[in-house]
């Protein structure tokens, strides 16, 4: 008897550390892990550089690494206006190489990272979270390198772009700002509308089928077609006046950049040819007259018959950009009666 009640006791007591030890194996699982988290991290910027992202989604990566995205630190033009910057590590490099910003915040001002700079604002940067899964919109296909995670933030994706394009307090990378208070807005287009247009192609090699996505070329500045799309000229005569009117087209501030300067060139010629009058307006940050999204903008010369207005918008891209370099956006003509 004494016997069998040992056995018991012993075989209780078994049970009850083999219970203990799985519940601290449970409680340790659902504690943080810091260190696998810098593991899972390090991984995928291991396999970003291995060309892990490229082999798996390679329509996608061929449209990031022509972006501007893709060059944001190694940029020529970039690096030359960061030096004059004192704090340039708190205010500009954080946009130009961030850490991942679902880990950092969306919305919050970015983190620079101390590793693979050269890469700028990769995949990693706008999708992957604090455990290595990958957001995005909903996917064609499962994969099993990475999780995937279907996230509304990338169906209307303004408040993601804000990260780096909405930060008030740093008017270089502000231009959701003004976006926010335009009729775009209102009429829920989002950032992507313009800056990322619709495209149907493979998500992935493990795609059966095309599907219908956005993208990843975030056409600006450097863009000349975005440029010609950006703001439009409209030229009108009446009783010996001519109103030349300019008409900005985009949803932000014009121009979004405080080192861009858009030019208005206004050139009055008599019906012989030679000039009246030729006029540059500069408008700019610096100028302080830049136009709000969706603006008319009118001005007004005094003309005789027979003159020719011509009116020419071009892009200066920075302070240093010579004119012959300038962008043409628009031009009109108008001969008056």
């Amino acid at each position: 008897m004494n016997f069998t009640v040992t056995i018991r006791r012993c075989l209780v007591g078994m049970f009850l550390c083999l219970l203990g030890w799985g519940l601290i194996t449970c409680l340790g699982n659902l504690a943080p892990d810091a260190k696998g988290d810098a593991n899972r991290y390090a991984a995928a910027y291991r396999a970003f550089k291995e060309g892990k992202c490229k082999s798996c989604h390679p329509a996608i990566w061929r449209e990031w690494e022509n972006s501007m995205h893709a060059q944001a630190w190694v940029d020529e033009i970039y690096q030359e206006a960061a030096k004059q910057i004192s704090d340039r590590e708190t205010s500009c490099d954080p946009c130009h190489a961030p850490e991942p910003i679902l880990v950092t915040g969306i919305g919050k001002m970015p983190k620079l990272r101390s590793i693979q700079r050269e890469t700028g604002v990769s995949c990693l940067v706008c999708h992957m979270d604090a455990e290595g899964a990958m957001h995005g919109p909903k996917a064609s296909a499962e994969t099993y390198f990475h999780a995937n995670v279907t996230d509304a933030a990338y169906t209307a994706p303004t408040t993601l772009c804000s990260t780096c394009h909405g930060q008030p307090s740093i008017p270089e990378h502000d231009q959701v700002s003004s976006f926010q208070r335009s009729s775009f807005a209102t009429e829920k287009k989002s950032c992507a509308t313009c800056h990322m247009p619709s495209v149907k192609r493979l998500q992935s090699t493990a795609s059966y089928e095309s599907i219908k996505g956005r993208k990843h070329t975030w056409r600006g500045s450097r863009s000349v077609a975005q440029l010609k799309r950006a703001a439009r000229l409209q030229l009108e005569y009446a009783t010996g006046k001519v109103s030349v009117t300019l008409q900005s087209r985009t949803g932000h501030i014009l121009p979004g950049g405080t080192l861009r300067t858009i030019v208005l060139e206004i050139t009055q010629l008599a019906p012989d040819g030679t000039a009246r009058q030729k006029k540059q307006i500069a408008i700019s940050a610096k100028e302080k007259n830049r136009l709000q999204p969706a603006e008319n903008r009118t001005y007004v010369f005094d003309v005789e018959r027979g003159d020719t207005i011509k009116a020419r918008l071009r892009y200066q891209l920075t302070p240093k950009t010579p004119e012959p370099s300038w962008i043409l956006m628009a031009e009109a003509t108008h001969i008056v009666p």
